[in-house]
């Protein structure tokens, strides 16, 4: 069963700023403003790889897929307003509270950096 994460974001980050968050975290980024993929931390055996497109309004939809005590796959949305996480396989082993919990923190922290008045 799909498990999705919201949490309000002030506005949609630009590439040149995901590159930037990118690099401070070790996730390497193949493409440009238009799509590409990410993956962490290396191409050989990454712990979690995607692909990301920003449309012409300027939202970005992507999906990600990860191996941490199994398979960890969905897809994300990122609008004007709005940050989602879906995650629609999850490892067995893995409970829902703390993939939960842990996925939330991300995303707010995240979000904490797009504010509107940045």
């Amino acid at each position: 069963m799909p498990l999705t994460i919201t949490q309000q974001l002030g506005r949609c980050p630009t590439f040149a700023e995901l590159q930037a968050l990118a690099g401070q975290h070790d996730v390497r980024i193949n493409g440009n403003e238009s799509a590409g993929e990410f993956y962490h931390p290396n191409s050989n055996q990454p712990k979690v790889t995607g692909h990301y497109a920003f449309e012409p309004n300027g939202d970005i939809r992507g999906d990600f897929a990860g191996h941490f005590m199994g398979k960890l796959s969905g897809f994300f949305t990122l609008t004007n307003g709005k940050a989602e996480v879906t995650v629609s396989e999850k490892p067995f082993l893995l409970p829902e509270a703390l993939l939960k919990s842990t996925l939330s923190l991300a995303l707010k922290d995240f979000c904490d950096k797009f504010t509107t008045d940045k």
